[in-house]
């Protein structure tokens, strides 16, 4: 009996720490790096083939986001990644190793970034560890952009009413 007790606690415990390596990374924090950018980075240990999903704090902006993904240790060979759902495939270029791409993302869902790739051995096979780094950066417009453009379209209704009336 007590090795059949052990038998299923040595499972359990199995469970226990593929579920703890499997957790999702923490949000990333987006942060301003000068005038209407919201910039952030992480890194990622990867096993084999990989999915990794980032999310980002804060959840929602508005914007073009520019996103960098580049190998750091191991053979990380990138396959695709979508950032909120728009779809982005990796073909490097001869001497090419980071993964770029721009998507315009809007408040209406949460920023979230799924990466997919694999770390391979020299025959292509999915095998050993590596590790990846992630840049983000969204450029937001700034309020003083708004106001200006509201500037611009008061001038022009005023310069069409005084038109009018003359």
């Amino acid at each position: 009996m007590k090795l059949h007790q052990r038998f299923l606690g040595a499972i359990f415990l199995a469970g226990a720490a593929s579920l703890a390596c499997a957790a999702p990374p923490d949000p990333v924090s987006l942060m301003p790096s000068g005038p209407g950018l919201l910039s952030g980075g992480f890194t990622q240990a990867v096993d084999g083939l990989f999915v990794d999903t980032f999310s980002f704090t804060p959840a929602a902006v508005d914007g073009l986001a520019s996103v960098t993904l580049s190998s750091l240790a191991g053979p990380v060979s990138f396959f695709s990644a979508s950032l909120n759902g728009q779809d982005f495939s990796y073909f490097p270029e001869l001497g090419q190793t980071d993964f770029m791409f721009q998507a315009q993302v809007t408040s209406s869902m949460p920023l979230s970034l799924t990466v997919f790739g694999a770390v391979l051995d020299g025959d292509g096979n999915p095998l050993g560890s590596g590790s990846y780094s992630g840049a983000i950066t969204v450029a937001v417009p700034e309020v003083h952009s708004y106001a200006l453009m509201l500037a611009g379209l008061a001038g022009l209704a005023l310069a069409g009413r005084r038109r009018r009336k003359a």
